[in-house]
């Protein structure tokens, strides 16, 4: 059933930007909560110089307006009347930022990351982290931590149960990838006979495709949609990936998952699910590319089912009660 005050639909404005600098994670998790909330809520995505592949995304979603990167700020705080729920994701919205939208009426709901700042929002959600103590926030905001509320994508929600295909990797380090570490860990694994069959998953903006043709194992993919990355992993046994939230994905596609960190906000993540034997930590993969990762996944009891249940309508209930 969907959500009205005064017999209008309340509204949702989602403000999330993808780019080569700052990677696609903000943007892809935040149209995932989108997707969960369209139906009970008039929801429109607002985002700065869109890709063709972000249009073709948010189009399967909900309305969006482009913003102008120079702008955007006041812009964007241009559009709020007041009535709206809104929802931030990225490091640069400033305690300050958060202030001009309370300030405005608005209730206000901040997917974090880095939790290096005190927040005024109603609602902040980790999706990673369980630890309230290491988030700065008002008496009155309510903490949305771990997995419970992880930002799946509908079809990794609905994931069923496929037959692994032997010895199938999966390797995809986002839609940017400046490090090329796809093909670091590629070249790592690629002649190891357990090894036979990888698929690698890049984005738009990965400049070193041409490289990743001279490995015969390996079946590059573009751009896919959340339907076609649920298909892949459902079928690989194993999955090496940056600590963040394409290793929730693969948790919930039933995958033998080792992650390492390259930035500084994946290592807390990386940390808690090493810790708890969700992953197998990699460390720090941009300095070491472990030659063990097949020794490792293969000979490891490591395979958690981690139960993904009852998100879509936590975060219903959670909306509505704003």
């Amino acid at each position: 059933m969907s959500y009205f005050i005064d017999d209008v639909m309340q509204k949702i404005y989602l403000r999330a930007d993808a780019s080569a600098a700052i990677g696609y994670g903000h943007f892809i998790r935040t149209l995932a909560l989108a997707d969960m909330l369209k139906d009970d809520f008039d929801c429109t995505f607002f985002t700065c110089h869109p890709t063709s592949y972000q249009v073709s995304e948010m189009e399967k979603v909900c309305p969006f307006i482009p913003l102008q990167e120079e702008t955007h700020s006041a812009d964007f705080l241009s559009h709020l009347q007041g009535d709206e729920i809104v929802v931030l994701d990225n490091y640069f919205f400033t305690t300050d930022y958060q202030l001009a939208i309370k300030q405005k009426g608005c209730r206000l709901v901040c997917i974090d990351d880095m939790h290096d700042k005190h927040y005024y929002a109603d609602v902040v959600i980790n999706h990673g982290l369980t630890d309230e103590n290491l988030f700065d926030v008002e008496p009155y905001t309510h903490l949305c931590l771990g997995f419970d509320y992880a930002l799946l994508r509908r079809p990794f929600i609905q994931v069923s149960n496929t037959v692994k295909l032997p010895n199938s990797w999966f390797i995809s380090f986002g839609g940017t990838d400046f490090l090329n570490l796809t093909e670091k860990i590629l070249k790592a694994i690629h002649d190891d006979p357990r090894v036979d069959s990888i698929t690698v998953v890049i984005g738009d903006a990965y400049k070193y495709i041409e490289n990743l043709k001279n490995y015969p194992k390996a079946t590059i993919e573009k751009n896919l949609t959340a339907e076609e990355m649920a298909d892949v992993m459902r079928k690989a046994q194993y999955a090496i990936l940056p600590s963040s939230s394409v290793c929730i994905e693969a948790l919930a596609c039933r995958c033998k998952v080792a992650a390492g960190f390259f930035v500084s906000n994946q290592q807390p993540y990386h940390d808690e699910w090493s810790r708890n034997g969700f992953i197998w930590g990699l460390g720090n993969i941009a300095e070491n590319i472990h030659s063990g990762i097949i020794d490792q996944l293969s000979e490891s009891s490591l395979y958690v089912r981690v139960a993904f249940t009852n998100i879509v309508s936590k975060y219903i209930e959670i909306f509505k009660q704003l």
